[in-house]
């Protein structure tokens, strides 16, 4: 009855071909009645021709003796056995759950699903009396990875569901997503399975509430068909490439060398790293991975997973790569949600909501809190959303302040900001060591954001920020001027630490500058130029003098950079690199415009600086 009841197991997916030929030989072996060990050993071939472990009865083996055709019988029927029993250990699945294998790294899994299958299954998890208006849909692109964005259902839809459809303050919501499809700490800690152990972990603060977030979408990764969360988790996508943390060093090194980007992406990725080894890979393995394995079936874990089509990644310690992963999509994709009137901010995943993609030009979607503070809304001006189209793409802006923020946190450069993020030094420069030392002595700032509409202002731009307008002060300073800055920082008497001979040099250099400054009155006109020697006390002309120094650094590392990707950027130099070429090769693009971007912005403020007192 036990071999009879394997033949009754219900819904199996086959995915591997060992299974079934194990299932064929077993039935054939047991329960079509007894044969001769020719046919047995035909049957064996005929349904396990690709194992070693069979052969065929040939005229050559007409005359051996009848024990050793026993033997074989004997030697066949433990094999089905054991590959019976291997197939019987296969976890069940009405999701097709054998062809969606997990892989170490998330960006190699594999889907049985197709993109437009996988928005079905979201919607159909969301349900149409909570997606309103509005429906997502895989984009076209030629050569990057399938992604998604969100689209209008229409007029059609429109006049259907208009008894339905709620508009406030001349807005219509499109989408109300529940509390309960969202993704946060406060769901992983409300979890049915998993609530006991993040709560714990969170109230003993071994964890943040984002690592919260990102370890739950972890766990339910690996739960597959076992999560109630299957259907979103397979919408997330599975691979960022153009997010620089994912690039090589290689690829760093090339696109970003010379790029204030290049310094966040380094301390980044270095700071990512310890983060994994010293709390998440800790939490994830202590607390979260026993209770995957009660809840995962124990089949998973079995010594035939990796001859029969299961998955050993289901239960396997947290990798680097599914940690990266999280990390990634909670940066693109996580929304922040002000509640109790702006006092408190949520980070959540909300389910089509962060299918939107961004513009910074001509967004025309917003999302809220609802009323009750039961859901968030997605929400689009009626008077654009009365004619809108089942074409016509819903979008919402991410809050992009500048290039390196798009391009760091989404991997993508975004043609309508025209602002960025300008260095005051550099640490590879030698050249900048002093200004460092003075910024640090004196707790200043050492970025800035240019603005691109401000580029005739100059310094006078930052009078607002005393902080800025310090750090641009210190970095007009040059030559002997610096160095008294910096002597007077570390509390050295100018006395002391001139020598009679430098003291000498330094008035003969002032009385040259006095007779330069006589001279010049006469025939020539006044250029706008800077003295290497000359003392100022104007703290605008420091400032502007500061502001136009950083900027030509700037321009300088950008040259170099552009320089030597034009050497190495030939075809046969982007197929050298490890990993796949095109994806390589549209990171490089991507590097490019990017510094291309920032250049017309540097180059703008160095053009306008002949209008800047300096």
């Amino acid at each position: 009855m036990f071999f009879k009841r394997l033949l009754l197991i219900k819904n199996h997916n086959y995915t591997s071909n060992d299974g079934k030929k194990a299932l064929l030989l077993f039935s054939s072996l047991f329960l079509h009645g007894k044969r001769s060990s020719n046919s047995i050993s035909n049957a064996a071939y005929r349904g396990c021709s690709s194992s070693k472990s069979f052969s065929t009865v040939s005229p050559n083996n007409a005359g051996k003796s009848s024990s050793e055709q026993h033997r074989r019988f004997l030697g066949g029927g433990l094999a089905a056995l054991g590959g019976a029993l291997a197939y019987y250990s296969l976890p069940t699945s009405d999701e097709n759950d054998e062809n969606d294998r997990l892989a170490k790294d998330p960006r190699d899994d594999r889907s049985s699903l197709t993109p437009h299958e996988k928005v079905a299954k979201l919607h159909h998890f969301l349900g149409d009396e909570n997606r309103i208006l509005a429906h997502a849909k895989p984009l076209k692109s030629a050569d990057a990875p399938v992604h998604f964005g969100l689209f209008s259902d229409g007029e059609i839809s429109r006049k259907e569901k208009r008894r339905s459809v709620r508009k406030e303050s001349g807005e219509t919501i499109v989408l109300n997503v529940p509390d309960a499809y969202i993704v946060s700490a406060s769901t992983a800690a409300s979890d049915e399975d998993l609530g006991e152990t993040f709560t714990k972990m969170l109230d003993e603060n071994k964890i943040d509430t984002r690592q919260a977030t990102q370890m739950f979408v972890l766990a339910q990764r690996r739960l597959k068909s076992e999560s109630g969360w299957k259907a979103y988790v397979d919408f997330l996508p599975r691979r960022m490439d153009l997010v620089p943390m994912f690039w090589t060093e290689r690829e760093i090194e090339r696109g970003l060398k010379g790029t204030v980007l290049y310094e966040m992406v380094k301390t980044q990725k270095a700071r990512l790293k310890e983060e994994y080894e010293s709390v998440v890979k800790d939490a994830f393995d202590a607390n979260v991975l026993p209770k995957l394995k009660e809840i995962i079936p124990s089949s998973s874990s079995s010594v035939f997973v990796s001859l029969f089509g299961g998955n050993a990644n289901d239960t396997s310690p947290l990798s680097f790569e599914e940690f990266l992963w999280a990390k990634a999509l909670f940066w693109t994709r996580a929304l922040t949600i002000p509640i109790e009137n702006g006092r408190v901010i949520v980070e959540a995943l909300v389910p089509l909501v962060d299918a939107c993609n961004h513009s910074t030009k001509k967004p025309n979607a917003r999302y809220q809190l609802s009323n009750d503070l039961k859901s968030v809304e997605l929400r689009v001006p009626s008077k654009i959303e009365d004619n809108m189209t089942s074409e016509d793409e819903i979008k919402i802006t991410y809050g992009v302040e500048n290039l390196e923020r798009a391009f760091f946190t989404y991997g993508f450069v975004d043609e309508d900001v025209m602002s960025t993020i300008l260095p005051f030094v550099w640490s590879d420069d030698e050249d900048t060591k002093t200004y460092s030392s003075c910024l640090d002595l004196k707790r200043l700032p050492k970025i800035v954001q240019l603005d691109l509409e401000n580029a005739k202002k100059g310094a006078s731009a930052f009078s607002g920020d005393p902080e800025v307008r310090e750090a641009l002060r210190i970095l007009g300073m040059q030559g002997e001027q610096l160095a008294m800055e910096l002597r007077a920082l570390l509390g050295v008497k100018e006395t002391l630490a001139l020598t009679p001979a430098e003291r000498i040099s330094k008035q003969e250099r002032a009385n040259q500058r006095k007779k330069g400054r006589l001279f010049s009155s006469f025939g020539r006109s006044k250029k706008n130029t800077v003295d290497a020697d000359e003392i100022v006390t104007d703290h605008r002309r420091l400032e502007n003098r500061g502001l136009k120094r950083a900027i030509e650094t700037a321009l300088k590392h950008l040259d170099e950079t552009d320089e030597s990707e034009e050497k190495i950027g030939s075809k046969e130099e982007n197929n050298k690199e490890k990993g796949d070429p095109t994806t390589s090769a549209r990171r490089m693009e991507e590097a490019k415009r990017y510094r291309k971007k920032v250049r017309e912005i540097l180059q703008s403020y160095l053009e306008a600086s002949s209008h800047w007192k300096l």
